[in-house]
């Protein structure tokens, strides 16, 4: 009776030993990581696990109908965008905020069952599936993360960076995004009349009309208009898109009658990773990470043990 207690007590001892063991080797997989968030719908800031708040950026910034290795690449866009920006320096004691001019796009559990009413189980166990699958993943060049931008529907190639915001990074480089052709969002058209175009324009420069209205283009190696010249004054692409409100700064632009009519090609500034082309990627078979390293050129995918947390 004496030794079978000594062996129970033996038996014990190493079960609490192993389980001591298997919590420590578990332990960083089952840890959630928390951020405080600036909600702008709420106006405040509240406290949610970082995967919570992932799910609800990638539900906010690409559609659930997308296929799975492309939320994937939505996914660890997001951690690594989370990572790269720091702390938000509009609302002071958060880590990033909801509003999308600043930060990341961002829905609630709350408001995304409201949204998808009856496919909400679907939706989010897909956009979670998305989240976990990638767990701990970001983006970095020379093992720093980096800026991970991304648009809707490039223009059949992507842009360089230095060709939209100035500053030239080197894993934002033009690639060939040909298959973006097939977006919905590929094609638009603006139309205003000449008046109404000389006096927008007006209404920042002062400008000479009398000689022809449209001029020279130049355009950049992802195809958008770098220069136009309108009257007898050059304006970038970028600024013509801001004025006129159009999808992206890829455009023809034909005068025709008392009208001037912008043909537009893509959505968004075009730098970074095509979220429609992505889609149209994983639709042909390519995994996420073959996806982003597309995208992103010459970044390497790690896990990455950052702190999240305000101090």
């Amino acid at each position: 009776m004496k030794f079978i207690k000594i062996k129970i007590a033996i038996l014990m001892i190493v079960l609490f030993v192993l389980s001591c063991l298997i919590g420590i080797i578990f332990k960083k997989n089952f840890t959630e990581k928390y951020i405080k968030i600036y909600d702008v719908s709420k106006d405040e800031i509240i406290e949610i696990s970082v995967n919570d708040y992932l799910i609800g950026v990638v539900a906010a910034e690409m559609p659930s109908e997308f296929e799975i290795e492309a939320l994937k690449s939505q996914a660890v866009a997001a951690r690594t965008y989370l990572i790269n920006k720091g702390k938000c320096q509009l609302y002071n004691g958060s880590d990033i905020c909801t509003d999308s001019t600043h930060c990341q796009a961002y829905k609630s559990y709350e408001n995304l069952k409201k949204q998808w009413g009856n496919d909400f189980r679907k939706n989010y166990k897909k956009i979670a599936s998305a989240v976990y699958e990638t767990k701990d993943e970001i983006m970095v060049y020379e093992n720093q993360p980096i800026s991970a931008v991304f648009h809707s529907t490039s223009s059949g190639r992507t842009e360089n960076s230095e060709d939209v915001w100035s500053k030239t990074v080197p894993y934002l480089r033009s690639v060939e995004s040909s298959d973006d052709i097939n977006s919905p969002k590929y094609l638009s058209e603006v139309k205003i009349s000449i008046k109404e175009f000389k006096n927008k324009l007006s209404e920042k420069y002062k400008i000479d009309f009398s000689d022809t209205l449209i001029g020279d283009i130049t355009r950049t190696e992802g195809g958008s208009v770098d220069y136009i010249l309108i009257g007898n004054t050059s304006f970038r692409g970028t600024e013509i898109r801001s004025i006129f409100s159009l999808n992206s700064a890829n455009f023809t632009i034909d005068v025709k009658n008392d009208d001037v009519i912008f043909t537009v090609y893509g959505y968004g500034h075009g730098v970074g990773m095509s979220q429609y082309g992505a889609n149209f990627m994983a639709k042909s078979g390519y995994n996420y990470v073959e996806i982003l390293k597309k995208y992103y050129s010459g970044i390497d995918i790690t896990s990455t043990d950052y702190e999240y947390n305000v101090n």
